[in-house]
């Protein structure tokens, strides 16, 4: 119920509005409105005194709005009482604060007013659904962690159900067989819904589970691998791509922090847009000082970032990202570095301090035209996001391909966005150019609550994806040259253990036949995949076309695989024809329409072909 009085008239042709969803800050997928069934869901009515003529219209889409159109000759006189009630309506999918309900008079000449203070409501959580238990994926032997364990309803918020039956026994499971009690969590472990208070230490090598038992039910955590203490690289995830109230997301960047810490990732930042309307130079300030305050090492790394974007000009959406927070932000308004051209030119200087990466690049409302490049700025593209795939057309089976925007959740919304794909700005067509770009996954999400519910509201049909990076250790240090190596993979949301080999090389690496001969006639692709869901499909792609194809129907495939055609009958060549090439990389599907991807791995020849 929202009861409010305005200190003016409402004249004759007027609207009074009430918007549910729209605006900069203001997203969700508030289910369906109507005013015909009051035994229906959503159903909602307004009070006015005297029940002066009025008519409602309910408009669905971008913006969720009641408008009334005032038929009332005279209009209705201030400090006239209102009070809306709405009904029997799951709101939106996910917990928030202050949820605004604007409300707007539009006045006969077509100009708006906005009612001040905007009345807000509390979104809370629903029922407890599922346990999520979350721990590292991989940890040496005899080290102590700790893992997190999240009461989450159908939509994956946080629960605060007093009425949960605890306790919670949780077991260890090595190799799908063995299994082990751990410890038993009681409601006292848990701070609403949250909990990270079970530290195990492990001593054998292995692939290991975690489940938890509550209510008969059991749920099972994501897959570790235990080694002995090694100089080898460790798997840490992370999530660098989203957006806060300081641009155009819904919460403020502590808590988006926070959320990402909660959801057990080890690194993350958020990317407000460089504009100046949106995010302010005291904006960015602040976001820089969180930043410094969340970075500790060996716990959880930050890096500042933002988004570039001068849209629908074909330069793309690109994240920046800074390895140091002294260099100056380039703003895409600004004359000097209003193109990619003049951007690249700009970064230059500061190629090994900075990181380019483009999301959404076959969008074709935003998409890239990779002929602007500069691979020494640019080792990194986002091949999936809240926007789809951008690896491979619709028509060539992309079962998650480009859409744009669709608003709404339920019945009531839209099945999906449209396919709207931009021919030659694919991730495919960037990489046989010769361009040599590692993969990530992320967000663009808006919500600032990961892991977030089946989809991200603003953007349309997809939820976030994540990326893992393969480094020494977890520091700064250590994640940017991971990053710059390109050690990195993207998945839909999994966490999905992935090793990809060329002989002794790992994914990412560029390799100079020049000093590996014999990789012209033969090489191995080795790759060990684990996963926390059922793997359907493998293919491995080489220069873009299937290689391989592999049906798995299995959480675990080790394979080696040998490719004997010679290089010269393959090669691809780069544009100014000088380096030959051939490249090679995993796509691999998995249950309920997620998929992965390895980074590619890279042969290279600049000698004379035979």
């Amino acid at each position: 119920m929202l009861s409010f009085s305005l200190d003016f008239d409402l004249l004759y042709n007027s609207f009074l509005i009430f918007r549910f969803r729209g605006g900069r800050n203001n997203k969700n997928d508030w289910y369906f409105l109507q005013n015909h069934d009051p035994l229906e869901n959503g159903f909602f009515t307004l009070k006015i005194p005297n029940n002066p003529k009025v008519i409602p219209l309910v408009i669905t889409g971008k913006e969720l709005l009641i408008k009334y159109l005032i038929l009332e000759k005279k209009g209705i006189k201030k400090n006239t009482n209102f009070t809306l009630h709405v009904s029997n309506t799951l709101v939106q999918s996910f917990v928030e604060k202050k949820k605004k309900i604007e409300v707007l008079i539009q006045f006969p000449n077509g100009t708006t007013h906005l009612v001040n203070p905007i009345p807000t409501l509390q979104v809370i959580n629903g029922k407890f659904d599922h346990i999520r238990i979350i721990n590292p994926s991989t940890i040496d032997c005899n080290k102590s962690f700790k893992i997190i364990v999240r009461l989450e309803d159908k939509y994956n918020n946080l629960v605060e159900d007093n009425s949960l039956s605890l306790p919670l026994k949780i077991f260890l499971i090595k190799n799908d067989t063995n299994k082990k009690f751990i410890a038993t969590l009681h409601k006292d472990d848990f701070s609403k819904g949250f909990s990270n208070t079970i530290e195990v230490k492990i001593s054998e090598e292995g692939i290991y589970y975690f489940e938890g038992e509550i209510n008969e039910k059991m749920f099972t955590s994501n897959p570790l691998t235990c080694k002995n203490p090694s100089n080898e690289r460790k798997l840490f995830w992370g999530f660098i791509h989203g957006h806060t109230n300081k641009s155009d997301g819904i919460i403020d960047p502590e808590e988006y922090f926070e959320n990402l810490i909660k959801a057990g990732l080890d690194f993350g930042t958020c990317t407000e847009h460089d504009h100046s309307w949106e995010t302010t130079d005291r904006d960015f300030e602040d976001i820089k000082q969180l930043i410094q305050r969340f970075n500790k090492d060996q716990k959880f790394i930050t890096f500042f970032g933002y988004e570039y974007g001068t849209w629908f000009t074909g330069y793309g959406d690109i994240c920046i990202y800074y390895k140091e927070d002294t260099i100056p932000i380039f703003r895409s308004e600004m004359n000097k570095y209003n193109s990619l051209p003049k951007l690249i030119k700009n970064l230059r200087p500061w190629k090994d301090k900075i990181l380019m990466i483009c999301h959404h690049s076959a969008l074709r409302p935003g998409y890239r035209n990779w002929d602007f490049f500069d691979n020494e700025l640019e080792k990194l593209v986002e091949i999936y996001s809240t926007w789809g795939n951008q690896e491979y057309p619709f028509n060539e089976g992309n079962p998650i391909p480009p859409r744009y925007k669709f608003y709404g959740h339920g019945p009531h919304a839209r099945e999906k966005g449209v396919v709207l794909e931009k021919k030659g700005s694919f991730v495919r067509d960037a990489l046989e150019k010769g361009y040599k770009l590692g993969f990530t996954a992320g967000g663009d999400d808006h919500l600032g609550i990961f892991p977030s519910g089946p989809i991200e509201i603003e953007n349309g049909l997809y939820k976030p994806g994540i990326m893992g990076l393969w480094a020494k250790e977890l520091s700064r240090e250590s994640l940017w040259e991971a990053l710059h190596q390109r050690r990195c993979y993207g998945t839909t949301g999994p966490r999905v253990i992935i090793e990809f080999y060329l002989e002794q090389f790992f994914m990412g690496d560029i390799i100079d036949l020049k000093d590996h001969p014999s990789f012209y006639n033969k090489r191995a692709l080795i790759f060990n995949l684990i996963s926390p869901i059922l793997m359907e499909k493998i293919e491995i792609i080489r220069n873009n076309k299937i290689f391989k194809k592999i049906n798995v129907n299995s959480k675990k495939v080790k394979e080696k695989i040998i490719d004997m055609e010679n290089f010269n009958c393959m090669v691809l060549t780069c544009d100014n024809n000088k380096e030959k090439f051939v490249f090679y990389y995993l796509r691999i599907f998995l249950e309920h329409n997620n998929m992965a991807w390895s980074s590619p791995i890279w042969m290279v020849s600049n000698e004379k072909m035979d």
